[in-house]
């Protein structure tokens, strides 16, 4: 038959969702009800619409059915009755369908995918679509025929609006999942708490004329806009952000995105995770950026269990591509001299700027790093920054509750004393400021004027001497924590991380900090809690006052920070958490377990994520070693013992059978470990170095080069693993891995085929 909704179409249609409900009686238990009652509906619309396709007339078969005549019906009312029925069916079908990958489909099976109202509304639908679809065969009332159109051609409507709500569901979660693999991290956060910082009008000099002048007037500067500070650059920045989200809520044509970088966190210096920010958020007005992106998304997702990033070059390209539109394109990194890829970043803003004449980038940093030539360097000299602190004074001396109420007198002596005293930091504004709003009374005010530090270095000695000695070790902990962590850590991690020290054998109740506001409380005015619940220091020029030399001669050099000794001191913390006796029962095949395990230990998982991140920094020496060859050791033991439990919380979605099984050198492969690669190698001469593992029993070597850890793949090579084998997952060699397009820097790293 030939017409436009197929009856024998919508019979295969409602048998098909027949058997999926079926499958889903069988697995999940406490639904049975509710699939039973769905298929019995399904089962009598099944059968009027067997009874509809007895009753067709055969040679009618370029039209919808006709009926005998003892069959009294309108064919319209029918056909819209049909096309409804089949609307329906869809939207059921998709609710219930199994998705395409096999771990997701498993997972899905488990649990019944309604809720009660969508399961009720889903029913309420199928009785009305069989009580229409007989009403029509039996119907011969014009009146009752008209009232029924309507209702179906309400439904219809209905059901469309639904399917579009489902499809556009279906896209959110997609993107949700793609821009987690394509910008993992996010600077919203980092925005909200900068763009607090600028106070009303202050940044007019550079918003209102040179940012608005280099956007617009292309003749009189470079593409690349390089902002030259040592103070207040990221608030600037956050105000250029805001006034381009403003401007384009008014129409004006471009598209823009932004990204800040921080010293705390080294995934934010990442130029992936960079430019990958940038194609996620200009998506979200230019959708076709991702065309080229989703295959590279889709060919990752079938290999999951050998993820890999995207290719940088394909973040580039997607940029240029986007910026051949008519709509300028606006991009903002903050702070970039914080990144240790420095190198690789230019890299990208050059080639960026090259090859597109529809581009914008507005740079920030404290030492000129862009090549000379490429950009148009703004110095925020002092005599710029004075005209902003003139207006932050005033400012905060008319809003904040304290000050505001001040006589007009002492006001003017706030504003002519902090002004004097400023020398061009904002941030010395900032905490004098605050000094002087704690104060009780106007005399106390004008004895506060007298006696502030003359610099801003004084006033961070002045925070620290208020520290009582008791709480100092604690205190410097919790600096030293924030100042070399490489990422933000939250207040229960910290309160656990100034506790640990290298001999600690088990952490229990009698470590743990009496409150956990304590070290707030402690550091007030050097460490801060966003809300969002992250602990930072309260400026970055606290690290640099910490880690200078000129902290070491004076009264407070108990809290002076080495930067060359952080990372081995945060590597045997770290490892020695990880071997505490807390951990020794080994991993767990329940998902309740690990839960309860991470929320009662809150520093586990960055001290299992980062310990071998901050080896990346420095050579192993025999402590470290000792460290590492315990933790591994501990594999013998039940569960595969703390060693297990390590990998459980670096490899999230790690099979509990696949933990008992791997050796530690795939896992140092696989997460591009190279010190702890190195420390393997060089403590077992006979080790097997082409043992398969993890869920697709892969070689260390050829895990290594599928996430491009190449200097993984060197050592390993060198240390004689076989490139010649075949991966169980993918069938391929390594050597057949490097010809692809997406792995041709393997090409350098491999020997001649033999």
């Amino acid at each position: 038959m030939a017409d436009p909704i197929s009856i024998v179409g919508l019979i295969v249609q409602v048998g098909s969702i027949i058997r999926t409900t079926i499958a889903y009686a069988k697995a999940v238990r406490e639904a049975r009800s509710d699939t039973q009652k769905l298929s019995e509906e399904l089962f009598a619309l099944k059968g009027i619409l067997e009874h509809i396709s007895v009753h067709i007339e055969p040679e009618d078969s370029e039209k919808l059915p006709s009926y005998s005549e003892a069959v009294a019906f309108d064919p319209e009312l029918l056909r819209s009755t049909l096309e409804t029925t089949h609307e329906f069916l869809k939207s059921l079908l998709h609710d219930l369908e199994e998705p395409a990958n096999k771990f997701r489909r498993l997972k899905k099976k488990l649990e019944w995918p309604f809720t009660q109202d969508q399961f009720n509304a889903h029913l309420t639908r199928l009785e009305r679509v069989k009580s229409w679809l007989i009403l029509v065969l039996t119907s011969d009332s014009a009146a009752l025929q008209r009232d029924l159109h309507k209702e179906i051609t309400n439904l219809a409507s209905s059901l469309e609006d639904d399917l579009e709500i489902r499809k556009h569901e279906r896209i959110q979660t997609a993107h949700k999942d793609l821009f987690q693999w394509l910008a993992p991290v996010s600077s919203s956060q980092i925005h909200m708490r900068a763009s607090k910082g600028h106070g009303n009008q202050t940044g007019k000099w550079f918003i209102d004329r040179t940012f608005r002048d280099w956007l617009w007037n292309h003749g009189t500067y470079r593409k690349i806009l390089f902002l030259l500070a040592g103070t207040g650059k990221t608030t600037l920045f956050a105000h250029a952000v805001d006034e381009l989200a403003s401007m384009a809520s008014k129409g004006e044509e471009f598209n823009f995105a932004y990204f800040y970088c921080t010293f705390g966190d080294t995934a934010s210096q990442d130029p992936l995770n960079i430019l990958g920010s940038f194609v996620a958020q200009l998506s979200e007005s230019m959708p076709s950026i991702l065309d080229t992106i989703w295959p590279l998304y889709e060919e990752n997702a079938k290999n999951k269990a050998h993820r890999h990033p995207v290719d940088i070059s394909a973040l580039e390209d997607a940029i240029i591509k986007a910026t051949f539109g008519e709509k300028p394109i606006v991009l903002l990194i903050d702070a970039i001299n914080e990144s240790s890829y420095l190198e690789d970043i230019n890299r990208s803003l050059l080639k960026l700027s090259s090859q597109s004449s529809n581009i914008r980038i507005l740079v920030t940093g404290t030492a000129e790093v862009i090549p000379d030539g490429h950009a148009t360097t703004i110095n925020m000299n002092t005599s710029i920054i004075r005209d902003d602190i003139y207006t932050f004074v005033n400012y905060r001396l008319e809003i904040d509750d304290k000050l505001r109420n001040l006589s007009a007198k002492l006001k003017n002596e706030i504003w002519q004393t902090l002004v004097k005293g400023a020398d061009g930091s904002f941030r010395w504004t900032q905490l004098s400021l605050e000094s002087l709003s704690t104060k009780r009374t106007p005399k106390a005010i004008r004895e506060a004027l007298q006696t502030l530090p003359g610099t801003l270095l004084e006033t961070y000695v002045n925070i620290l001497e208020r520290i009582e000695p008791s709480d100092w070790e604690l205190a410097r902990a919790a600096l030293f924590w924030l100042s070399f962590s490489k990422r933000t850590l939250t207040l229960r991690e910290l309160n656990e991380a100034v506790m640990l020290e290298e001999t600690c054998t088990v952490f229990d109740d009698d470590m743990e900090l009496v409150s956990p506001q304590i070290l707030l409380q402690i550091c007030q005015g050097l460490i801060t809690q966003d809300k969002f619940g992250a602990v930072i220091l309260a400026h970055a020029s606290i690290k640099d006052f910490l880690t200078s030399e000129w902290i070491r001669s004076s009264n407070v050099k108990y809290f002076s920070l080495d930067p060359r000794t952080a990372d081995r001191i945060i590597i045997r913390q770290c490892l020695a958490y990880l071997c505490l006796e807390n951990f020794r029962s080994g991993a767990s095949p329940y998902l309740h377990i690990i839960q309860e395990r991470e929320e009662n230990r809150p520093f586990l998982k960055y001290a299992a994520q980062f310990w071998a991140t901050h080896g990346l920094s420095c050579e192993f020496e025999d402590q470290e070693r000792e460290l590492i060859n315990r933790l591994f050791d501990s594999k013998h033991l039940p569960n595969r013992g703390n060693f297990g439990v390590w990998v459980q919380t670096l490899v999230r979605d790690g099979r509990f059978e696949s933990i008992q099984s791997t050796e530690p050198l795939y896992y140092a492969a696989s997460f591009g470990l190279v010190p702890v690669v190195k420390a393997i190698l060089a403590s077992d001469p006979e080790i097997d170095i082409d043992a398969r593992g993890g869920r697709f029993r892969s070689t260390p070597l050829f895990v290594a080069c599928w996430r491009s850890n190449y200097e993984v793949a060197q050592l390993l090579l060198k240390a004689g693993a076989d490139p010649n084998l075949i991966d169980n997952s993918t069938g391929l060699t390594v050597f057949s891995l490097a010809w692809s397009n997406q792995f041709h820097d393997l090409r350098k790293v491999l020997p001649k085929e033999s």
